[in-house]
């Protein structure tokens, strides 16, 4: 047995004969690249003790799907409806592993660049000329498998929501990771009760997985509102944002200075904006870590551009832009604004960053329809938490929990513009 010390499953474990395909898998190139991918992005602003990868998080994500199938095949009723997990237990397995192998540095800040989401990459590296796609094919397992299972529109509904849905290994991994990594206590909830209470039957045809009607609201519901708090405290907290912000903004600036023939940028960078995804450009994509952006960050501090060299200098030094929450009259914010552009010569666009952060804590499927992208034949699978009564009859978690249904629906949304701490009482005024 292979053993891996983890900080919040302790032991996890791999059989050298039996899941090889896993190890392999783990021994890409593609797949180490995850070292040097955080998972937080710029949370460790905030919280300095986030510093844990993607690498480490995949790992996590694999080894508790391999708990849901082992708690599921034994639960004596529920064998029947388990019989596909069981049989395709690697391939559920391996896609848990590879759920986030496309991922770029700085959480989605090279998205707001490239415009290509993660998940296309991901597909690239499963499906195309990479070490991940020959370890698979060598261990019989279809690449094409393992990309539906991640775009979840694969046809083993109940696979699909062990690696993405309400209630999921994804989402079970990042929160008691993130949480215990930051050491803030929101996301915190019973893991072994939930594992204990999961059960799998069917709805409308459709296999699925959910919880023990008796023993598992309570703990579901606690899931849930785990999930909110910790958007509310860590994810959307505000230190972490102005980072986030001001990255995107010295990427805009250095993209900028770009086409007007400067050459700053990584050279894989410059390769996938001028020819978008491909397998000629999934190499050097692969070459843009955390650590490749930090280099071209410090180098930037030297910049002739005093608009870049400025944000460089303030994220290295942690001279972060201040939150502003009070309402303010945008025809005076943009005077005021626009007199401290004049004076300082950064444009008003680099001055005031706004923000919107939203999400939604528990979305109704019977109002939300989740998108079926044009090319997609599948729908994809559902989003609910199914609770089962001792005889199988399934509820919805929202139907019956007096605390989900007063969050069903209702989006976390935060606004707020930042601004550097010098002018922000010049720009607001009074005591902001």
């Amino acid at each position: 047995m292979k053993a891996i010390r983890d900080p919040v499953h302790n032991i996890i474990l791999f059989d050298k004969a039996e899941e090889k395909v896993l190890l392999d898998l783990i021994d890409t190139r593609e797949f180490q690249r995850l070292r040097r991918i955080r998972q937080l992005g710029f949370s460790s602003f905030t919280y300095p003790g986030a510093e844990h990868t993607r690498f480490i998080h995949s790992i996590g994500v694999a080894h508790l799907t391999k708990r849901f199938i082992e708690k599921i095949s034994y639960v004596k009723a529920d064998r029947c409806f388990a019989k596909d997990l069981i049989d395709r237990k690697l391939l559920i397995v391996a896609s848990a592993l590879l759920h986030d192998i496309g991922h770029g540095p700085f959480s989605h800040a090279l998205e707001h660049i490239t415009h290509i989401p993660h998940e296309e990459w991901t597909k690239k590296i499963i499906k195309g000329k990479t070490e991940v796609n020959q370890v698979l094919t060598a261990h019989g397992i279809n690449p094409h498998d393992v990309a539906e299972m991640i775009q979840r529109t694969h046809h083993l509904k109940a696979a699909v929501k062990i690696l993405s849905s309400q209630l999921d290994a994804d989402r079970m991994d990042y929160l008691l990771r993130d949480s215990k990594m930051t050491g803030a206590g929101y996301g915190s909830f019973d893991l072994e009760w939930i594992l204990n209470v999961l059960r799998i039957g069917k709805i409308n045809e459709d296999i699925e997985i959910g919880l023990d009607r008796e023993k598992g609201q309570s703990i579901a519901e606690d899931f849930v509102m785990a999930r909110y708090y910790m958007y509310i405290n860590v994810y959307f907290h505000k230190t972490t944002k102005s980072a986030e912000l001001m990255a995107n903004k010295i990427f805009q600036r250095a993209l900028e200075l770009h086409k007007e023939q400067q050459n700053i940028l990584p050279e894989g960078l410059n390769l996938v904006l001028s020819d978008g995804i491909s397998d000629h450009t999934l190499n050097k994509y692969l070459e843009l870590t955390d650590d490749t952006f930090w280099h071209y960050i410090y180098l930037w501090q030297q910049n002739d551009d005093p608009i870049l060299k400025n944000l460089c200098k303030r994220i290295i030094t942690r001279k972060l832009y201040k939150a502003v929450t009070q309402k303010v009259d945008p025809f005076e914010l943009v005077e005021k604004a626009n007199r401290v552009a004049d004076k300082t010569g950064i444009p008003q666009s680099y001055l005031i960053l706004r923000d919107e952060a939203s999400t939604s804590s528990y979305k109704d499927p019977y109002l939300l329809e989740p998108k079926i992208d044009e090319q997609q034949t599948e729908k994809e699978a559902s989003e609910q938490i199914f609770l089962f009564d001792r005889k199988g009859k399934a509820q919805e978690l929202s139907d019956i929990s007096d605390v989900i249904r007063q969050i069903r629906n209702k989006k976390i949304h935060i606004e707020r513009l930042f601004v550097p701490e010098e002018y922000k009482k010049e720009i607001f005024g009074g005591d902001v």
